[in-house]
């Protein structure tokens, strides 16, 4: 991968293909053939795709090739312009009730993706984050700024795409990217104010993209963290505070309450 000149990680919003899309070989196609007049790494990527036989991200799929998500989006609409591989559109409302007014049974299964993200103050409290939630990686997805990624299949039509990265500075413009269309952010810090500083400043920038996060202080012992100041440095309402072991449950604690605030907003 080239750290020197790392490419933007928006891939192609002009053609549907974010970091998130999910991406699934055309079963029609056999695994055989190779693309015409393209270069190798079109059939490498065609061949990945085949090979996982399920639906991937362009994020994991720009990670496991080494590449940067911004030229696996160009393999990527070429591809699918040439009916190779197809963007998994989800909830595809329309394709379940057409099914179940036919009276066709079973009702077809739409993949869905949720993207989240894990900001952490330091990198061992992001990786240990990752792992966490991992079911396929970490991946390392871009070097600079580093961002890593990790994959979970919660169903057979769910997915989430984690992506970690470390505080960055408000300016970055990475941060227009790692938030589009984010589900929610978990941000994890220590109690110490230096930390709770370099937090507030990616908090700040969550909440100007609009993306539901919680913050999960690490902590081993709940009763010796004055939630209070913790509270006072970030601006934070209550329900949006956790305190735990990010290598125990620390970030479950996180997501669950998380979920819980967005059901309680009505907004999930």
């Amino acid at each position: 991968m080239n750290t020197t000149t790392p490419a933007p990680l928006l891939v192609q919003p002009s053609t549907g293909v974010l970091l998130h899309s999910l991406i699934q070989a055309n079963p029609a196609v056999p695994t055989s053939y190779e693309p015409p007049d393209l270069p190798e790494v079109f059939g490498q990527t065609l061949r990945v795709c085949q090979e996982l036989q399920r639906p991937i991200t362009v994020a994991e799929l720009a990670a496991r090739m080494g590449h940067s998500p911004a030229v696996v989006g160009v393999i990527i609409t070429e591809l699918i312009a040439l009916d190779l591989v197809h963007v998994v559109h989800a909830p595809a409302w329309a394709t379940r009730l057409r099914t179940w007014a036919t009276h066709n049974r079973p009702v077809p299964v739409a993949s869905s993706v949720i993207k989240m993200l894990t900001i952490g103050t330091q990198t061992e409290h992001t990786q240990h984050a990752l792992r966490s939630v991992a079911e396929t990686g970490p991946w390392i997805l871009q070097e600079t700024p580093r961002i890593d990624i990790a994959t979970t299949h919660l169903a057979q039509d769910l997915h989430m795409l984690t992506l970690g990265l470390n505080t960055l500075g408000s300016t970055s413009p990475v941060w227009g990217d790692v938030c589009r269309e984010a589900f929610g952010a978990v941000l994890i810090t220590g109690p110490e104010t230096h930390e709770l500083h370099a937090a507030h400043e990616s908090l700040m920038v969550l909440h100007q993209a609009q993306v539901p996060v919680v913050v999960l202080v690490h902590h081993h012992d709940q009763d010796q963290v004055d939630t209070d100041v913790v509270r006072a440095v970030l601006g934070l309402p209550e329900e949006t505070l956790v305190v735990g072991d990010v290598h125990g449950r620390g970030v479950c604690d996180a997501v669950m309450d998380l979920c819980s605030t967005l059901v309680k907003e009505g907004r999930s």
